[in-house]
């Protein structure tokens, strides 16, 4: 197999520990441990974590190596506000760039949540939610955004997956009764290169998100 393959599938490999619970907020993942686990050399693994810490989606500490990050309610404030209004200028970005290619993408994806629907799978609604939200940073042709989104979008999601878990008992799997919904509205919204709305659909979107997480509380 590949360098980039093997990277590639260490990468999906540890996002899968994380989010069958093998490892929760506050936890280290060693490269020697991961290593043996997945059966792969140390580099491919060390390069996935690197790739993991710049997205977000883990912390590091000096000497000590990647974690889990803790998660608590004031942090989750200032990562949803910050998605809420990167990704809904994204938005309104992609609705001024679309293009037909880009729109056959997104209504897959739309299609793609519809039977997950149907056939329930927590790792599958992360990552067409994942290619929803990064893919609409990337038809917004700024790479500023896309960048930025893509680490706002991992470390929100740090908290779609533990907060309810770990603090209330419960769990959710990332807003998946109104998401699909709010998803079509948005690509709607791209669709007919309306970009105020595009913007406004996308940010009421993240919010959305996280009152269902926290302001129950």
């Amino acid at each position: 197999m590949a360098e980039n393959n093997l990277e590639e599938f260490a990468y999906k490999s540890i996002i899968r520990l994380i989010l069958d619970n093998h490892f929760k907020p506050g936890d280290f993942l060693l490269e020697t441990e991961l290593s043996d686990s997945l059966e792969l050399s140390r580099t491919p693994v060390r390069h996935a974590l690197g790739q993991l810490v710049a997205e977000g989606f883990l912390d590091k500490k000096k000497k000590k190596g990647c974690f889990v990050p803790r998660v608590s309610p004031a942090d989750a404030r200032h990562v949803f506000f910050a998605r809420e209004n990167i990704e809904g200028l994204a938005a309104a970005s992609a609705a001024r760039y679309v293009s037909d290619e880009d729109l056959a993408f997104l209504h897959g994806l739309i299609e793609k949540e519809k039977a997950l629907a149907l056939t329930p799978s927590r790792l599958g609604y992360v990552r067409v939610n994942e290619a929803f939200h990064l893919g609409v940073a990337r038809i917004s042709q700024n790479k500023y955004l896309a960048q930025y989104c893509r680490h706002a979008f991992w470390r929100s999601h740090t908290y779609i997956i533990f907060f309810d878990k770990y603090y209330t008992g419960k769990l959710v799997s990332g807003n998946q009764e109104t998401g699909p919904l709010q998803h079509s509205q948005i690509v709607q919204a791209i669709e007919n290169r309306n970009e105020e709305k595009a913007g406004n659909l996308m940010k009421l979107h993240i919010r959305t998100t996280f009152e269902q997480l926290f302001v129950k509380l």
